[in-house]
């Protein structure tokens, strides 16, 4: 299940500031390619909200000091995932994205975001997991109150909890529960790897084997995704 809603934002928390591209080349490095990649889909960048403690009131915790909210305005209907990881690489506090894209009807907005925390080798670097993405809404929805939370890491766990798409079992960390999603993820693409081979597959003991080896597989998400 994916988010629904957009989040409303608190006016204290407006930051409203622009980011240059070149601010997050010098912070993140990047090539042609992603330079590529930014020229062809992102309009602007913008920094709209600061979450911390003098602006929604809610304590530093586990890690998390600071969550930033920003925006990206594309020039079509599509971001690739390698731009989001970008702009996470460049900025290393906790990030939520909203993609704000203009068709027929008019603009729509799209939630994502990743889990990040600071590297366990190297504590300045981050370590960012795969992006998930709410539905696309028209930006015109209402939109609806933050999660309920004591902290700012209880706050970015129930932002992230609304997006990803398995909930958190009992007794389950944040951090455990992202990466369960990360070998969910992982485990998922390998699943239809195996039903495109199975397709594919003529010969009928290679089939059969095939097979086995694609219930294996679904059997192993099913663990990975359902709740305990």
């Amino acid at each position: 299940m994916t988010v629904t809603a957009l989040f409303a934002w608190p006016e204290a928390a407006r930051v409203d500031r622009r980011i240059p591209r070149d601010a997050l080349f010098r912070a993140a490095g990047g090539g042609k390619a992603i330079r590529t990649l930014y020229e062809s889909q992102v309009e602007r960048i913008d920094w709209a909200f600061k979450l911390f403690e003098r602006s929604i009131n809610l304590p530093p915790a586990g890690g998390v000091t600071e969550i930033q909210v920003i925006v990206l305005t594309l020039r079509g209907d599509r971001i690739d995932d390698r731009l989001l990881a970008h702009i996470d690489r460049a900025l290393p506090r906790q990030t939520w994205f909203e993609l704000m894209r203009t068709m027929p009807d008019g603009r729509e907005v799209q939630s994502a975001a990743a889990y990040k925390r600071a590297s366990d080798a190297v504590h300045a670097q981050v370590v960012t997991a795969d992006h998930t993405r709410g539905r696309w809404q028209p930006a015109t929805d209402r939109r609806r109150a933050l999660p309920a939370a004591v902290t700012l890491e209880g706050l970015y766990a129930g932002l992230l909890r609304a997006l990803w798409p398995y909930p958190a079992r009992a007794g389950e960390t944040l951090r455990d529960h992202a990466e369960r999603l990360s070998r969910a993820a992982a485990q998922a693409r390998s699943v239809e790897r195996l039903r495109m081979l199975v397709r594919r597959e003529k010969e009928f003991a290679r089939r059969v084997e095939r097979n086995r080896e694609l219930r294996a597989a679904e059997a192993a998400l099913k663990q990975l995704t359902e709740p305990l």
